[in-house]
């Protein structure tokens, strides 16, 4: 587990803002680095493609990046999901559980029994079928190359940093060629700006030029309680606390929703567990404002009785439907189970 100063650090530099002096000397010391894990990610993909994987009980549409956190992976298995659900589908999420919180988060969403949690995700998807679910939708599946997925979904979020440095030189799993693995590519932006998601097509486009692309923007949407019941936007001025990949996304984002407010940030690290000294720390900056968190968060604080009259908590989704290729796929997915079911009900 990567304690949390390094994580902010690290997000700082492979952000590009951590400058001059540091910062050179930080790519000179983590360069050398990044090649043997170049090498070895070439050799396990060469390996994975020398075959195909076994086949799935369920269809699986798996949702994955190719840099650590911070694309909209799950706002965006949501909103799958939900499109499975609309048209009378039982979708599992199937994810290793790395955050707490992302787990709590689809429990909250969809009920305990269809999120299964584990680093054996094939076995998952068979336990998903076994229990009577339609498709399963794998959280982070990208670089999970034993699961076959019918459906391969790769996000880019607008944000992401160019050039493609990867571990630990910079965020990058694996290099922009993989993407020609995938199915479908969805730039994410989180802003009205889609200058950098151009930017990303165009790239993408010369890397995996076979794979159809959409743009999809998150967007900052609706305002509940630490329990997830629904509440009125927060008047006056707003402590803006976030322990997600991009907290300056975030901070931006209320900023746009708030524009009368003044806005201070609080972040923490990617998937901090918040502490009793964490809250105390809070409650004491708080003075009359109101503190401001993502959903993710929100479980994390819920457990906390003495936050909950201070917050307001902002939901996270994606504008639109599946459009294009990826809905004509997800459709498709929806007939074969659909065929499944009346071969079953037929004997």
């Amino acid at each position: 587990m990567i304690p949390g100063w390094l994580r902010l650090a690290l997000h700082d530099f492979w952000s590009g803002e951590a400058k001059g002096v540091a910062g050179r000397a930080t790519t000179m010391l983590l360069a050398p680095a990044e090649l043997p894990f170049r090498i070895a990610v070439t050799a396990r993909n060469a390996w994975y493609s020398r075959g195909a994987a076994g086949p799935t009980p369920v269809p699986v549409v798996s949702v994955g990046n190719l840099t650590v956190g911070g694309t909209g992976k799950t706002p965006v298995v949501r909103w799958l999901a939900e499109w499975f659900r609309a048209r009378g589908l039982r979708p599992a999420i199937v994810m290793r559980g790395y955050g707490a919180d992302e787990v709590a988060l689809y429990r909250r969403w969809f009920d305990r029994g269809a999120v299964f949690v584990g680093p054996d995700r094939v076995s998952l998807v068979a336990e998903a079928g076994q229990r009577g679910h339609r498709v399963a939708l794998v959280d982070d599946g990208y670089q999970h190359r034993r699961l076959h997925r019918d459906v391969d979904v790769l996000l880019v979020a607008a944000e992401d940093p160019w050039p493609v440095r990867m571990l630990p030189r910079g965020p990058y799993r694996e290099p922009l060629a993989a993407a020609g693995r995938a199915t479908h590519l969805l730039v994410t932006r989180r802003s009205p700006c889609r200058k950098r998601s151009r930017a990303w097509g165009q790239r993408l486009g010369l890397a995996a030029p076979a794979v159809p692309l959409q743009e999809v923007e998150l967007c900052m949407t609706g305002w509940s309680d630490l329990s997830g019941a629904r509440r009125q936007a927060p008047d006056g001025d707003v402590l803006a606390v976030c322990s997600i990949a991009r907290p300056e996304a975030f901070v931006a984002g209320i900023n746009r929703l708030l524009p009368g407010a003044r806005v201070e940030p609080v972040a923490f690290a990617d998937h901090h567990e918040f502490s009793p000294r964490d809250v105390s720390g809070l409650l004491g900056r708080l003075a009359a404002r109101t503190l401001v968190c993502t959903e993710k968060d929100a479980v994390k604080l819920e457990p906390y009785e003495e936050m909950m009259p201070h917050c307001a908590v902002v939901g996270f989704g994606v504008a639109g439907e599946p459009a294009g290729a990826l809905g004509n796929a997800l459709a498709t997915v929806g007939e074969s189970v659909r065929g499944a079911e009346l071969r079953e009900a037929n004997g």
